[in-house]
């Protein structure tokens, strides 16, 4: 039997929020293991708060029909949540990482990750050698930070694009002959 396309793509959003929750937690297990320093709750509440919003958008898309009628009430709450959805993924979250990397994890401008004059004594050594340049906590900070507004940007257009293929048929295959004609089995009714 064949699966339908909203089901296809719920399984491959899933396994891009995989990809996403294990970014997240390699990103704190770093910060815990190189910074000493422990998670910031506001931050992961931020982050579960967003995937709870799209796992509900997948869950109506996979079991509401494309086809069913919409009421006055229905529309407002669903406007009311994805008002609320995009508030939190593109204010709330990015807002919870900038305050948590400048306050709890001090990533300023005047701390460096690599570079001359880190960790070495004097600066002289391999690192000034290799890398000839510094590359302050800052710089880091906001690539995360950019990295979370692209997740949330794709993430968003990736959903819309599920619910609007939700009532999609899946295609069935037909065989075809080496001239593209499609082939007929014995006792089948054309």
């Amino acid at each position: 039997m064949a699966r339908r396309p909203v089901d296809i793509a719920v399984n491959n959003f899933l396994k891009a929020t995989g990809a996403v929750i294990a970014f997240f937690v390699g990103l704190q297990i770093w910060i815990l293991i190189v910074q000493d320093k422990g998670p910031n709750e506001a931050f992961i509440w931020s982050t579960v708060g967003v995937l709870v919003c799209a796992l509900i958008v997948l869950w109506q898309a996979k079991t509401r029909p494309a086809d069913a009628t919409l009421t006055w009430g229905e529309a407002m709450v669903g406007a009311a949540f994805v008002f609320g959805f995009m508030l939190l993924a593109y204010g709330v979250w990015p807002h919870q990482w900038l305050v948590y990397a400048d306050s709890e994890l001090s990533w300023r401008s005047d701390r460096f990750v690599v570079g001359p004059d880190v960790g070495l004594p004097n600066g002289e050594g391999l690192v000034e050698f290799v890398l000839p340049f510094q590359l302050p906590y800052l710089v880091i900070r906001d690539i995360i930070a950019v990295l979370i507004y692209g997740i949330g940007l794709v993430g968003l257009i990736a959903l819309w694009s599920i619910w609007q293929k939700r009532g999609a048929v899946a295609e069935v295959a037909v065989e075809k002959s080496t001239f593209g004609r499609p082939l007929v089995r014995e006792g089948a009714k054309l």
